[in-house]
């Protein structure tokens, strides 16, 4: 045997010649605690995978229930967060179910099973019967018959959302000044309504002649730096051109076509918009990572927020986020004192609540609270799940 030369400080390698066939092979040493080592790094190994693999399916909710038949009022949402600690992964939930090849249209009456199938928790549905009757055999006659349409179940609760879109704007710059805006009522009236005559000043085009008419409602401003990052806009009525001003120093006439307030003198008007809601929200977490945010609510002076509010963020499109993005809601740690020691100490934050951003601009959003487990406050910071 021609000894080999030494690998690290536990192997050798050695050149064995066979005594029969001659056969030189090399052959490796090792001494039996260094072998134990490295079986034991390689078990820590895979069963650090298979943690990982397990950690990444969705977490079921503490009180998950067997089986849930969905009710009238029910949101994808609200089911989700019944199976789910993460209720934005419904979609992993219900992929394993062929049955449910949209988990966006479920239904009234249905019947939602959990169940585990390889080791992966799984939503199944039974759709309930929603033809009237419970006869196969159906009796036709010549008359008249009508039956209401069921209806699925929304993904999220959009009557807190839709309503807002439709009667609200925001724009980055306003100058009150630069803008068109009313200037007089008929007869110099400071309030006016539907059927009235309004005037204003301002530069419009010749395609331009309904305008909404709308109001500040709020100024959006960092709470930290005070940087304003828009004014939110709140839409009062609609009116349409009937005579152009023929010099610069008269005012346009507009007749009032709608109103959902009183249209008073200083109301801007801003071009009718062609805006489509979304159809189908998809929530999201965030592929990038995010400073914590803030959330600022839309009502001047007001300092708690709850669940199924809408609120202002300090997040925008230059932080890469986009319309459906989940943001968790945080309870800032307030410091406490040592009683012995004196010394003070902060509390780790705590999470609070989940919210959605429906409708995101260059450097602000705005956002539904879609589940609140502690009454929250302006305080409060929004950070990446």
């Amino acid at each position: 045997m021609r000894k080999g030369k030494e690998i690290g400080t536990d192997r050798r390698a050695d050149m064995v010649k066979h005594p029969l066939f001659g056969e030189t092979k090399l052959v490796w040493q090792c001494n039996s605690a260094s072998l134990f080592q490295h079986l034991a790094m390689t078990l820590t190994m895979v069963l650090s995978l298979a943690a990982q693999a397990q950690s990444e399916l969705p977490r079921l909710a503490d009180a998950a229930p067997d089986t849930y038949v969905v009710e009238r009022g029910d949101t994808l949402w609200d089911i989700s967060a019944l199976f789910l600690n993460e209720p934005w992964r419904w979609p992993e939930l219900w992929s394993v179910n062929p049955d449910v090849r949209d988990p966006n249209l479920i239904y009234p009456g249905d019947t939602l099973y959990l169940r585990w199938k390889d080791g992966k928790p799984g939503v199944y549905l039974s759709s309930s019967d929603r033809n009237i009757g419970t006869s196969d055999v159906v009796r036709l006659s010549p008359k008249l018959r009508s039956e209401p349409l069921a209806a699925a179940i929304p993904a999220l609760p959009r009557e807190a959302i839709d309503p807002f879109i439709a009667r609200h704007r925001f724009i980055t710059q306003f100058d009150l000044e630069a803008m068109p805006r009313i200037i007089s009522g008929y007869r110099g009236r400071l309030i006016s309504g539907m059927g009235d005559r309004v005037y204003a000043v301002g530069a419009f085009t010749d395609d331009q002649r309904q305008f909404d008419v709308v109001r500040p409602a709020r100024e959006i401003s960092h709470p930290e730096t005070g940087e304003t990052l828009g004014t939110l806009l709140s839409s009062v009525g609609r009116v349409v051109l009937s005579k152009r001003a023929s010099a610069d120093d008269e005012a346009n006439q507009f007749d009032v076509l709608a109103s959902s307030e009183e249209l008073r003198v200083g109301d801007v008007l801003l071009p009718v918009e062609d805006r489509q809601l979304v159809a189908q929200f998809s929530p999201k977490v965030p592929t990038v990572d995010l400073d914590p945010g803030f959330m600022l609510p839309l009502e001047v002076g007001a300092k708690h927020i709850g669940a199924l509010d809408v609120v202002a963020t300090t997040y925008g499109e230059v932080d890469d986020v986009d319309v459906g993005t989940l943001l968790s809601i945080t309870k800032v740690g307030e410091p406490v004192r040592d009683s012995i020691s004196g010394k003070r100490y902060t509390v780790p934050s705590e999470n609070a609540g989940t919210m959605m951003l429906f409708a995101v601009y260059d450097r602000a959003s705005f956002g539904l609270v879609l589940s609140a487990n502690q009454p929250l406050s302006v305080e409060d910071r929004l950070v990446k799940p």
